[in-house]
């Protein structure tokens, strides 16, 4: 879910802790380098066609505070698939809208 305290981000609370995830300009070239371009992974996540390894490789590339990718897919893992999957929406639909899609003026 967006998080209207942290503009243009989403919070995501893995074990018991919460990160900042925000698609920056960075994050989205390591995401495309590793799985390719995000209008079809946006498409792929609509369609319920989505991995864990996608799931991984955009929450790492998008975290704020920078963690190990294995230390990231662990967290996933244990906070299951199912509940993380509305994240990684979130998070590419904030890519297609553009971050100023929410400014008032």
């Amino acid at each position: 879910m967006f998080d209207k305290s942290f503009r243009n981000s989403v919070i995501i609370t893995l074990s018991g802790a919460e990160y900042r995830l925000k698609p920056t300009f960075q994050a989205i070239m390591d995401i495309e380098d590793r799985l390719g371009g995000i209008i079809g992974l946006a498409v792929k996540a609509a369609d319920g066609n989505f991995g864990f390894k996608e799931m991984t490789v955009i929450i790492w590339a998008t975290m704020e505070e920078q963690m190990n990718f294995e230390d990231v897919g662990s967290l996933l893992l244990d906070e299951g698939v199912s509940r993380v999957s509305p994240v990684v929406r979130d998070l590419l639909t904030l890519c297609l809208v553009g971050l100023n899609a929410g400014d008032d003026g």
